[in-house]
């Protein structure tokens, strides 16, 4: 496949090596995903699916299989981010009309690298071209991260944040004024193969003279609707108020928690009651704030950017705020509901970054995402949960997402465990997505030249 460096596109680079049929990992110790641990174990994958999973000795050795030693090593299922916004960013430029196939892939290509093996584009994909390259990875032309296209649903004017619909190539959003409109919408995009859809409940056309949300009447057909056809929603929406309408309605999957009430008892009784799955987007939302730190400086973030970009990104940071000044009084405020919230939703909270909407960089962003996770209280192993086996479930996700018998074999191997401490995520030794072995050398020499 083909994949493209940062400021022109380069020769052609494999983003995969070829693997034999049968091969048996054995000797690491194995996160499963779902909270369990072997901590010496076997995993035997053919072709793309894990075939058998268990302690070292109780898994038969095929004659024909290749053993892969990985003693010494952590295994842990590839991660699973529900929130991303692909194809905009060029890491020196960012636009529409960097939204071409190659960058798509491109970005793909980044999260594989960095140990993320699904991905989920919600509502700012150009359609033709998103659809092209998801049905081209479905027939095997295209690697990377498993890519699921979510196009949104909106008020006219509304949808995606003003830096996406003020940029003149802007293709605009699925707008719906009435409910059989909503309907109709939802039946298109079922007959384009499209299994997940994105509702905005906000106001954002503020900038643009009004603040009108998504009324009830319409969401509601759109739920339902999609409800019929199998499709999954994902609401985006920020208040406490929205978020129980939004349940009520038959939505279990957010994008955002409330972030400026406390949750009360009332809502989270509903939270636990319907099985509902948020997004917290907490590298978003604590931009400045905080839990962040620069990325310019960071050597795991600089591993797939040239010195350049790096530069462009240290002048930048050095003419905004000053990091060591203290926080205002609502600042601090709103930090502190940030966290107190995280912690009641815990066993509800699953992966997603937001990335490439106003910055952040795809793939390191999720491990940025999944240490905030523990800044916030959440242990290690319940962070992984929330990353893999919990975010695949919100979507229906039953081929990935955890190392078990018949799932896709994405996973990623460690020098360092991340249990100990999380960070160790960062300690990538390969990834295997669908059984295959991505060429991170190769990728790495491409993106930094």
């Amino acid at each position: 496949m083909l994949t493209v460096g940062v400021a022109c596109a380069p020769a052609p680079l494999p983003s995969t090596v070829d693997e034999p049929a049968l091969r048996l990992f054995t000797g690491a110790r194995l996160i499963l995903g779902n909270g369990d641990v072997l901590d010496e174990g076997a995993l035997l994958v053919r072709d793309d699916r894990i075939v058998e999973v268990g302690d070292v000795g109780e898994v038969v050795v095929p004659p024909d299989a290749r053993l892969v030693d990985l003693s010494g090593k952590t295994v842990m299922p590839a991660l699973v981010n529900t929130h991303a916004h692909l194809g905009w960013e060029a890491y020196e430029r960012w636009g529409s009309e960097q939204f071409t196939r190659d960058n798509l892939i491109d970005h793909l290509d980044r999260h594989a690298y960095y140990g993320v093996g699904t991905i989920i584009s919600t509502g700012s994909d150009i359609e033709e071209i998103a659809l092209e390259v998801r049905q081209a990875q479905w027939v095997g032309e295209v690697d990377g991260a498993r890519y699921l296209v979510s196009p949104g649903l909106g008020t006219p004017g509304g949808g995606p944040n003003p830096r996406f619909t003020d940029d003149a190539g802007w293709w605009g959003v699925n707008e719906v004024t009435a409910p059989e409109e909503g309907r109709a919408a939802v039946r298109r995009l079922a007959d384009r193969g499209v299994g997940i859809l994105k509702i905005w409940v906000d106001a954002r056309d503020r900038r643009r003279g009004a603040e009108v949300k998504l009324a009830p009447e319409i969401y509601t057909a759109i739920i339902d609707e999609a409800a019929v056809r199998d499709i999954r929603v994902i609401a985006h929406a920020t208040t406490l108020e929205d978020h129980k309408r939004l349940v009520e309605a038959g939505v279990r999957r957010f994008i955002h928690m409330p972030y400026d009430t406390d949750v009360d008892d009332e809502y989270l009784a509903m939270v636990v009651a319907r099985n509902v799955y948020i997004v917290p987007t907490l590298g978003m939302v604590t931009r400045g704030e905080p839990y962040r730190r620069p990325v310019f400086d960071d050597p795991f973030f600089q591993e797939q950017v040239p010195e350049r970009v790096v530069t462009m990104l240290g002048e930048a940071a050095a003419g905004g705020p000053d990091p060591t000044q203290p926080r205002s009084a609502a600042a601090e405020e709103r930090a502190r509901v940030i966290a107190d919230n995280f912690l009641r939703l815990r066993d509800h909270i699953i992966l997603g970054t937001d990335a490439g909407a106003v910055g952040d960089f795809f793939g390191y962003a999720d491990h940025l995402e999944i240490e905030l996770f523990v800044e916030l209280g959440m242990t290690p192993s319940e962070a992984i949960v929330a990353s893999t086996i919990r975010a695949a479930s919100a979507f229906g996700l039953d081929q990935t997402g955890t190392l078990e018998t018949g799932r896709s074999a994405d996973f990623v191997v460690l020098d360092a465990n991340p249990l100990d401490d999380i960070m160790n995520s960062r300690q990538i030794t390969d990834v295997y997505l669908r059984g295959v072995q991505v060429d991170r050398e190769a990728l790495r020499a491409d993106w930094t030249r």
